[in-house]
């Protein structure tokens, strides 16, 4: 019976693997045999000698129906949708629908004005940017917990007063291009501001005022997080991308990164590292590719050159004299 194990009272592993003996063993309170069987399964504990179950099993938490279809699974579903601060009334708002063979036209009328009335003013107001909130994380291919990081900050914004009198569009940028810094996702504001037709500066200025004003803490953001993006969008190798955080670690450590754009260091790198492992990509693709200009990438890599330069290729010289001695042995 696979999975299933034997006790020999609660100290019989204990003595097994020379642990500290137990001072109580389990036993069977019918026939008094030790030779208890546990199943990890079901969680059933029960006696090999006489059969007597001395505990159930762990409750079933599975459902207890089965669909084979989306429609089959809404209408048995016990359970609506899950909580979540990216909805109006955090997923828990009510809907009232004609059904056939329900209530009347009019009573289903009655009780929706009533809801109206009854429902909160404060999440008829935000439901309009909640809603701008999901169709641009789909577009920016954000994961949940970035998504509801935003539905959050515009909540919390919306509390303090702080986007009456501001255009809601920038107010929903600044807030994802927060959660992205917060959540560390390589997302720069020029890509944030772009979606939804803005000038960066006008997101910058509302991402400012929210910082400011919320006091959160929004750390700056990491040329690390942007590298694997960049690589991907040249077909570069894992090995390209690994070398280039190599890279931009000892930069921090020789202090060549500091205040500079965390996407041209990012790209000066990877040109740097493909560079050393011969997959060569030219200042203009890495620019392209990272969406800053070709003289931001050549000025980081001659920074970059100029502070690790020589760390790099003596790094490279020692990997070449230890690739030929192994070749001679």
């Amino acid at each position: 019976m696979g999975g299933i194990e034997t006790e020999e009272g609660e100290g019989g592993a204990d003595r097994r693997e020379g642990g500290p003996l137990s001072p109580e063993v389990l036993s069977c309170p019918r026939c008094g045999s030790t030779e208890i069987i546990h199943d990890p399964e079901t969680g059933e504990m029960f006696c090999a000698s006489c059969g007597f179950v001395l505990r159930t099993g762990l409750p079933d938490s599975s459902k207890d129906w089965r669909a084979f279809d989306v429609d089959e699974y809404m209408n048995r579903a016990h359970t609506g949708a899950p909580v979540t601060p990216t909805r109006p009334g955090y997923g828990l708002d009510t809907d009232i629908m004609m059904t056939s063979g329900g209530l009347s036209r009019k009573t289903i009328q009655i009780l929706r004005r009533t809801h109206r009335h009854v429902s909160d003013p404060k999440e008829k107001t935000i439901e309009p940017a909640l809603r701008k909130i999901r169709q641009a994380a789909e577009s920016l291919k954000l994961p949940p917990e970035t998504v509801q990081d935003a539905a959050m900050l515009y909540r919390a914004a919306a509390r303090a007063g702080l986007v009456k009198g501001r255009s809601m569009d920038a107010m929903v940028a600044a807030v994802l291009y927060a959660s992205c810094r917060r959540t560390e996702i390589p997302r720069t504001l020029e890509e944030v501001a772009s979606l939804f037709n803005l000038k960066e500066k006008e997101v910058g200025r509302n991402f400012r005022f929210l910082f400011r004003k919320l006091g959160i803490q929004i750390p700056p953001p990491k040329p690390e997080n942007f590298v694997y993006t960049i690589c991907a969008n040249l077909g570069l190798s894992e090995r390209i991308a690994t070398q280039a955080v190599r890279i931009l670690k000892l930069s921090r450590e020789k202090g060549a990164i500091m205040g500079r754009e965390p996407v041209g260091v990012a790209a000066a790198a990877i040109y740097m590292a493909s560079q050393q492992f011969g997959e060569h990509r030219t200042q203009r693709e890495l620019a392209q590719a990272a969406g800053v200009t070709e003289v931001t990438v050549r000025n980081r890599y001659k920074e970059l050159m100029k502070k690790i330069g020589h760390l790099i290729a003596e790094e490279r010289e020692e990997t070449i004299e230890g690739g030929g001695e192994s070749r001679e042995r």
